[in-house]
């Protein structure tokens, strides 16, 4: 049931991150990186607004052993209510921040994608609904769905002449296409009220999920905005494009399978299921993701220098060694974004707040310090203050959530190996320098046999793993209890 659930949404991810890459790369032909610094600047203020608006319940709902319709549809219209308020604030707001940090265009580009706040609220608790059915593979044809038609509109609308209004159209027309088709599907599980008093304890527990969220967002998003204040928007444009490099094996593998792993887990413990098995099912995805997460990020450390400077127009190019810079954290955070999951499924949504305000105070503070030394140092610093806090992340998490540090450790041999492996053999054919096609091809060729060669070494381990999340038959959960009709 894990494996299955697991696979469907990383696949929409990768289908999704396949996408947005290669329109990425499109609109580089298209746009400046000024103008692509436009919209990295302004999704921070969407994604925050749409955060706020949550206020935790998608992730409570999931959470609950229990939801009857009219409790979620008293919590899908306070979000709704609460999000209509905040896009209209987000749009006021616009013409003001763009004067204050002196981005021409950008207050238009805000007041188009305060839009997409409302729509992307109005799919979140019909999604949620369906997460706690465990309903994954409906979920990612309708993600996949949703990307793949926007971004045939976005490439067209590039080719046509429309600059950075292809990328905002991308970004509206998806929550456009979501928030329709979750709440198609979600309609008979959700009865749409105004009797907020029925989720006083659904905020209970989203509060504190909320206020960890806010933190993270902070550290996740406070770069932007702080090398767009010092440095100006095509700064922002090339770190945006190189923290997209870096964030990607958490956008294909670690936040879906984070959902997944906490509706599972959160089930597992409703039906009373032991917590070795539990911790088997942990230690299995996470050894599971890093065989992926880690060789493929530690290749964007040297195998990217020759496509992308094939590929990417000549002012992109000072994006390279900020993508090496950042991959290292990319394959940490791959793993140490499952610690939040994991103590939510066990209740621990205070714990997990306290954890993120740490981090989030480690990451802000990382910029500050480094911002004055420029670009690169602030991707150097941002890198080894990540894997420090990744690394506590994993510590403190596991050992509350009664999950030894010694297991987790052992899930991740066979990808460290295998990841240390295949750099040394690839980098020392071509003694470290990857300028040519030639050397390009033997060191990928080398890379990618040696990962796989050294997995089929720890293959008893795999197949361990595969079975801890393949498991037996898990009882499905139960559907939303049906309650009175108002």
């Amino acid at each position: 049931m894990i494996l299955k659930n697991l696979l469907s949404m990383s696949g929409v991810n990768i289908v999704k991150s396949v996408l947005q890459f290669l329109m990425t790369l499109l609109m580089t032909w298209f746009v400046s990186p000024a103008e692509f610094g436009l919209v990295a600047f302004s999704l921070p203020f969407v994604a925050f607004i749409a955060l706020l608006t949550d206020l935790g319940m998608s992730s409570a709902m999931v959470q609950r052993n229990t939801l009857t319709p009219d409790e979620a549809g008293a919590a899908v219209t306070l979000m709704l209510v609460i999000g209509v308020a905040c896009a209209a604030l987000l749009a006021g707001l616009a013409g003001p921040l763009a004067g204050a940090v002196g981005m021409d265009g950008l207050s238009v580009v805000l007041a188009a994608l305060s839009v997409s706040v409302v729509l992307s609220i109005a799919a979140l608790g019909p999604r949620a609904v369906l997460e706690r059915e465990l309903r994954y593979q409906t979920i990612a044809l309708v993600e996949a769905g949703a990307a793949f038609a926007a971004a045939v509109v976005c490439v067209v609308a590039a080719v046509a002449g429309q600059g950075i209004w292809a990328l905002i159209a991308y970004y509206v027309l998806v929550q456009v296409i979501r928030a329709a088709v979750f709440a198609a599907l979600a309609r008979h599980q959700i009865r749409l009220n105004f009797g907020w008093r029925r989720v006083s304890s659904i905020l209970s527990f989203g509060g504190w999920v909320l206020a960890s969220n806010v933190l993270n967002f902070a550290a996740r998003n406070i770069g932007n905005l702080l090398i767009g204040a010092k440095l100006g928007a095509a700064a922002v444009g090339l770190y945006g494009l190189s923290y997209q490099f870096m964030i990607l094996p958490l956008m294909i593998f670690s936040w879906p399978g984070g959902g997944v792993l906490m509706a599972t887990l959160s089930r597992m413990s409703g039906l009373g299921q032991d917590r070795v098995r539990q911790n088997a099912a942990i230690c299995a995805v996470l050894g599971m993701t890093a065989m992926i997460t880690f060789p493929a990020m530690i290749y964007l450390t040297f195998g990217l220098s020759y496509p992308v400077s094939a590929l990417l127009s000549p002012h992109w190019r000072e994006v390279l060694p900020l993508i090496a810079i950042l991959a290292p954290a990319g394959a940490a955070q791959s793993i140490a974004a499952y610690s939040g999951p994991i103590l939510l499924a066990r209740g621990e949504a205070r714990l997990q707040f306290w954890i993120s305000t740490a981090n989030s105070a480690a990451m802000i503070l990382a910029f500050v310090v480094a911002l004055p030394f420029g670009l690169t140092a602030v991707a150097a610093v941002y890198t080894i203050v990540a894997i420090m806090v990744c690394v506590a992340m994993l510590i403190v998490g596991t050992r509350r959530a009664g999950l030894p540090l010694a297991s987790i450790a052992k899930s991740l041999v066979p990808a460290s190996v295998a990841t240390l492996a295949a750099a040394a053999v690839a980098l020392g054919a071509v003694s470290g320098e990857i300028a040519t096609l030639k050397q390009w091809l033997l060191a990928t060729a080398l890379y990618v046999t040696v990962v796989p060669a050294c997995y089929v070494a720890f293959r008893r381990h795999i197949r361990g793993s595969l079975r801890s999340l393949l498991g037996g038959p898990m009882t499905h959960p139960p559907a939303l209890e049906q309650g009175p009709a108002s």
